[in-house]
């Protein structure tokens, strides 16, 4: 039986979530934020009623709580219900006394810290717990190889009383021997990297082990919000099709917060729309249909991760029209699904006839669609990314 992480695409990584009993590694790239992460997590097994034993090695407690609050997470009330219980190795470094239960008298001992961590997860950590370690890059640090035999003890806890460990890694100039071994003691290895493309910088996530079983999994890009956390991140998705197919609509159908420029009741300028949906993100673009601004197409294809085309099902003769703009947009063999709209009007073809009338290949969804009644609109979208993401 398997625990969500709340984030959909990780999760199918993942087989369906983290399994009790394993222990799993927060591997971040030099100046990628895996904190916030690991507070979402944190607060998704709280909201499931399940507890959290959270090692901090590297901030007062209380920052714990501040910064998990700038993204909407109530990490204190968990605390007062005795539900979050922080492990306190930071404070003592100080020379000052910790107002926190499980705290370590000497963070400098490496034999302290960890046996305060058992004693908490002997009081506290029932079936299901979540042991959060923020963080092991600290430890390795101080401690170097023998933050390895406490992992490997805090592992057999794991697997003794049925809880999930997350420790929190940062990757920077460690021994290459160091790196592998603690690869080698989790179960699953979740990456959070920066990539380049061209002159766009971006964090993505990635697996590269689950259940102890190296992957091969593509990279995810993500971003943090306040609130919200970690979301997955399509930094562009391209609507268009002829003029009067229905693409402003969509838009403003798909979109928390969207902006158009029209007159007449036409856009004469983009569509722009914010997607929020089931822990993803999006920005949307709208295209132009009339074809004097056709030169634009080719800089707003530019970046896209998918595609929805937009038809008209009543005016097959536009067909060949939507054809040209996706060639002109220079988006071909990107995701692609095909929005065959105004459903509810005289005439419509169905999506089958659409396909027919428009050769399309056998791979290409095309998704009957009313998006002046939203009908079908986030169905199309689900579809859009799971080819964008290839889950499901």
């Amino acid at each position: 039986m398997k625990t969500p992480t709340g984030v959909p695409v990780l999760d199918e990584m993942l087989k369906g979530g983290l399994s009790s009993g394993t222990s799993t590694l927060l591997w971040c790239a030099p100046f990628v934020d895996g904190t916030i992460f690991l507070y979402q997590l944190c607060h998704s097994w709280l909201s499931k009623g399940m507890n959290v034993v959270y090692l901090v090695n590297n901030k007062r407690p209380e920052v714990v709580y501040e910064d998990a609050e700038r993204y909407g997470w109530n990490l204190r009330k968990y605390g007062e219900e005795n539900r979050f219980i922080l492990v306190d190795a930071y404070t003592g470094l100080m020379g000052i006394e910790s107002d926190q239960k499980y705290a370590v008298s000497d963070p400098s001992d490496i034999n302290d810290v960890s046996g305060v961590l058992v004693m908490a997860l002997k009081e506290v950590g029932g079936q299901g717990t979540l042991v959060a370690i923020d963080s092991l890059s600290n430890m390795l640090d101080s401690w170097s190889i023998e933050t390895l035999e406490c992992m490997k003890e805090w592992n057999r806890w794991a697997i003794l009383k049925d809880l999930f460990i997350v420790y929190l890694f940062n990757e920077w100039d460690y021994d290459e021997e160091i790196k592998k071994g603690i690869s080698d003691l989790c179960d699953n290895v979740v990456a959070l990297q920066v990539i380049e493309r061209n002159i766009i910088t971006g964090d993505v996530f990635t697996v590269r082990k689950v259940d102890g079983e190296p992957v091969e999994a593509r990279p995810i890009p993500f971003k943090y919000l306040r609130p919200g956390g970690l979301k997955v991140y399509i930094p562009k998705i391209l609507i268009t099709g002829p003029y009067n197919a229905g693409k402003t609509t969509v838009v403003h159908a798909l979109s928390s917060r969207a902006v158009s420029v029209e007159r007449r009741g036409t856009t004469v300028a983009l569509d722009f729309g914010h997607l929020d949906y089931k822990g993803f993100t999006a920005e949307l673009f709208g295209t132009i249909g009339q074809q004097r601004f056709d030169p634009i197409l080719e800089q707003l294809g530019g970046e896209s991760l998918g595609v929805i085309l937009v038809v008209d099902s009543t005016k097959p003769e536009t067909f060949p029209r939507a054809f040209e703009m996706l060639r002109k947009a220079r988006v071909y063999g990107l995701p692609l699904v095909v929005f065959a709209n105004k459903q509810d009007l005289p005439g419509a073809l169905s999506p089958e006839e659409v396909r027919e009338r428009m050769h399309l290949p056998p791979d290409v969804p095309v998704i009957g669609t009313v998006a002046t009644e939203k009908r079908n609109i986030y169905e199309g979208l689900e579809t859009l990314l799971k080819l964008i993401f290839k889950v499901g």
